[in-house]
């Protein structure tokens, strides 16, 4: 059977803009999207480039978008493709500055892998890269890796965060990456998570929770799911993102708008059973964080969402506070 492949072309030495150009293949049982463009660049059209390593989604290096959604390229079958949208369209992934064709600039996607501290802190010198950890008991051996063991995948959320090899599909997808290029992206946030939760590391002062509190990090997560949706290996960054907002609101560490945001939402809901949206803004942002909220609470007025001035307690205000008790004892 033939198929068509329709691929983003341009190399900025010679091309004004990009375009896509057409290739003629024919399928045979189990092709993948990145045999197809191997036997393309092979045999058809040796100026097409792209990224492929191991063969066997391991590596991540085939990431690209395939039918309009980023995904690694030996992983997915052509067959299935074509008979979904009956073409198979692969364009670079998004994010992410195009170098050529189908090859994406990852240096930034780094950078912000780098700006967590992506490794074990010694505890002679805890924030420097260091070998003296030992957060363990003396003499005790760690088998296999401490992350793996079902306590450290249960407090993830069971999704093997370890497992990420870099591939930046859930980077090319993520709403909060497309609306500020600064967000560090779910990838680097994971791993935040993972080290912070490691046993083996010595930062007891919450310094990975504080660096990931300032601005563009993990209260900027815009929740779209979009990470978990599209990850090849399975894995669910949002959650990782959503237990480091937990811990950092448990150890005190409340100093960015959006742990005040959130202790504020949950005070207000503990005290009246619901939201009160101007203490909420206030609280969050301050004076000037009201003031500036004035434009988006004037449209939200003219549209007929004007909040009351004071809440009224719900009926139903005991089951709250009886839950809201609960909850404090499960900490405790």
């Amino acid at each position: 059977m033939e198929f068509k492949v329709e691929v983003y072309r341009f190399n900025p030495e010679f091309d004004d803009k990009p375009y896509y150009k057409d290739y003629v293949l024919e399928d045979f049982p189990g092709m993948t999207v990145l045999n197809a463009l191997i036997n393309i660049k092979s045999e058809i059209d040796g100026t097409l480039s792209f990224r492929r390593s191991c063969r066997s989604a391991i590596c991540g290096s085939c990431a690209m978008k395939i039918n309009g959604i980023s995904k690694l390229a030996c992983k997915t079958q052509v067959n299935p493709e074509i008979e979904k949208f009956g073409i198979i369209k692969i364009d670079p992934l998004s994010n992410m500055p195009i170098i050529r064709d189908l090859v994406v600039e990852q240096e930034g996607f780094f950078d912000k892998i780098k700006e967590i501290q992506p490794y074990l802190m010694g505890k002679s010198d805890v924030g420097e890269h260091v070998d003296d950890f030992h957060a363990l008991k003396e003499g005790e051996k760690i088998t296999q890796p401490v992350f793996y063991k079902s306590e450290f995948r249960n407090l993830t959320g069971n999704n093997d965060t370890p497992n990420c090899i870099l591939c930046e599909c859930c980077y090319s997808e993520c709403g909060g990456v497309a609306g500020n290029k600064d967000y560090l992206g779910p990838a680097a946030l994971a791993k935040l998570y993972r080290y912070s939760e490691d046993p083996r590391d010595n930062d007891k002062n919450g310094s990975r929770l504080v660096n990931g509190s300032k601005p563009n990090r993990m209260w900027d997560c815009v929740h779209c799911q979009a990470c978990e949706e599209f990850c090849p290996k399975g894995i669910s960054p949002v959650k990782s993102i959503v237990k480091l907002h937990e811990k950092a609101i448990k150890n005190s560490i409340n100093f960015s708008n959006g742990a005040k945001h959130i202790i504020s939402i949950a005070k207000s809901i503990g005290e009246t059973g619901g939201l009160d949206e101007i203490k909420v803004a206030l609280d969050t942002g301050g004076i000037t964080g009201l003031i500036n909220d004035l434009p988006m609470a004037f449209g939200a007025g003219l549209k007929g969402k004007i909040p009351p001035i004071r809440l009224k307690l719900i009926k139903d205000m005991e089951d709250i506070r009886l839950a809201y008790k609960i909850l404090d004892l499960e900490e405790k």
